[in-house]
This record gives C-alpha cells, sequence and structure tokens, in this order.
C-alpha cells in the first residue's frame, strides 16, 4: 500500500511541536492545524492535547509521561497561536506532576494534568491480546477506499474520507461507513509518517497523544445512522502510556463503545504496535447530539 503525499498546508510532526518561550515555562505553537483537517472549523482537539504535554515534557528531566487527562473547554481558533501556561504541581525521587493551562486571547480552551515516572524495574504481564488483525499493508487507506466507492458513498462521506491527512489510516473493517453496524468497535491502523525525524522518546509520546484523539470519538456514533449523528466532540480524555512507542510506524488502534445517553457517550480504545505490545490505552467521553 503506497503512502499519498501530504500537501504542505499540514505541519510535520516536529513542526507541531515546536514553540516560542514567552516566558518561565510559558509557552507558543509555532503551528496550527488548519480547518482542513477538522470540519468543524476549530483547531483539531488533540493538537492542544499533544502540545500540552510536549511543552509539560519540556519541564521535566529525563522521565517519561505514563498519565494524562484532559479536559476540552471551547473550540480553538484555528488561524490563531495558542499559549501554553506550565504549572510544576510537584516533584518527587520518583513522580513529576505538571498542569498545563492551553489558551487564546485570553480564555481557556484546554486544560492537562500530567504525570512523569522515573521507571522502575517491577513485575510484568499484559494479558490482553492484539488477536491477528489484517496487515496495515494489506488494507486501503481511507483516501484508497473513498476513491474505490466513490459512487457508493454518500457525497459528505467521500468528501471526509478522501481529504489528505496528516496521519495515515487504515480501517480494518469499513461496513459502517453505508450503514449503522450492530457491533459498537471499530479497528485502525494509524501513523503519522512525519515523525519518522523524531529521535526523541518523548516526542513520540506527544504525538501519540495527539494521534489518540482523532477517530476516536467517531466510535460513539457508529451503531446509530449517520443523519441522526449532528454532533460529535471531544469532552475530555485520558491517555496512559505503557511502553516506548515509534509513531511513524502502523499503530492498531482498537475502540469500542458501550455507553451513550444524556447528550454523551464513552469511548475506550487500546492500542498496540506491531509486535502487539500494549503501549497504550485511551478512554474519552465525547458530546453527542
Amino acid at each position: 500500500m503506497s503512502t499519498s503525499p501530504h500537501p504542505a498546508t499540514f505541519p510535520t510532526a516536529a513542526e507541531l511541536l515546536e514553540f516560542d518561550v514567552i516566558g518561565t515555562d510559558h509557552f507558543r505553537a509555532r503551528h496550527n492545524l488548519d480547518n482542513l483537517d477538522n470540519l468543524a472549523g476549530m483547531t483539531f482537539g488533540g493538537q492542544a492535547l499533544g502540545q500540552s504535554l510536549a511543552v509539560a515534557t519540556r519541564t521535566v528531566e529525563n522521565w517519561h509521561c505514563h498519565s494524562l487527562s484532559g479536559y476540552f473547554i471551547r473550540g480553538g481558533i484555528i488561524d490563531e497561536p495558542i499559549d501554553y501556561a506550565v504549572e510544576r504541581v510537584s516533584d518527587s525521587r520518583s513522580f513529576a506532576c505538571r498542569r498545563v493551562r492551553a489558551s487564546q486571547r485570553g480564555k481557556t480552551i484546554f486544560e492537562l494534568l500530567c504525570s512523569f515516572h522515573c521507571g522502575e524495574q517491577s513485575l510484568t504481564h499484559q494479558y490482553i491480546d492484539i488477536g491477528e488483525p489484517p496487515s496495515a499493508d494489506t488494507l486501503d487507506t481511507l483516501q484508497q477506499f473513498a476513491n474505490r466507492h466513490r459512487s457508493e458513498l454518500a457525497t459528505p462521506v467521500f468528501n471526509m474520507l478522501s481529504r489528505d491527512y496528516v496521519f495515515d489510516i487504515a480501517p480494518t473493517r469499513v461496513d459502517h461507513f453505508f450503514a449503522p453496524v450492530d457491533e459498537p468497535s471499530f479497528d485502525y491502523w494509524i501513523r503519522t509518517p512525519s515523525a519518522a525525524t523524531l529521535s526523541d522518546v518523548r516526542d513520540h509520546h506527544a504525538v501519540l497523544a495527539l494521534m489518540s484523539d482523532y477517530w476516536f470519538p467517531g466510535t460513539i456514533g457508529i451503531t446509530h445512522p449517520r443523519e441522526q449523528v449532528n454532533a460529535l466532540m471531544s469532552l475530555n480524555h485520558t491517555l496512559r502510556l505503557h511502553a516506548p512507542v515509534k509513531t511513524d510506524q502502523w499503530l492498531l488502534y482498537r475502540t469500542r463503545s458501550d455507553w451513550a445517553d444524556l447528550g454523551r457517550g464513552i469511548a475506550e480504545g487500546s492500542i498496540f504496535d506491531q509486535s502487539g505490545r500494549l503501549v497504550a490505552t485511551v478512554s474519552q467521553e465525547a458530546l453527542l447530539r
């Protein structure tokens, strides 16, 4: 499966992690993802998630983030920079905690609380299994699928799937693009090709945080008729990081939604590398109207 080139309008992974220092523990992002990557006309929420982790990491010496939780407070303005202020909540012998406030025009758009750990020798187990998913290289990317089935897809669906992406996505099943499905789950391979230039494991974790919000809340709506889902927006997001990861390599994102009601829905996910190692677990609540 070939990778289609990404247009110059999309920042690379390295560019998304570039910041100007505008004060003590205060950073300004140099790049935003534009609205071609987010049909809601706002900055992609995962951008604030990944960039918040990136700036928090810059205030911690060597340790890796193991857990983060964030709240999406208001939509970001696409063509304006995002400011990130880091609060050093605590530093101990084994853990460090940071709070990050992302803002535009003086208003908070996102808040993150994250924890870093020195890493220790310990007992180990992994009981969750990746199973035998089809290889990413045997599957169509979203763009390839859309072009192959253009006459069968509704125009809004085709327009959404055929766009260029910062990420490559190869879904393991495509039936829900035609009609609601009975099983509230969706598996897809995902990677960020431009992350190949990143050498720091912690930068890859920031890119993984950014990636973890992409397509993930859509799992909540796949059992419902598309015309009945008028709004689906992330409210909060929790990511636990279990291992180093290379985000330019294919990762399997296994997602499921077991509950939706009262205008909200829950999505849960497990992210595996190609060897079957569990590298992250994810949980999100989204607005569902």
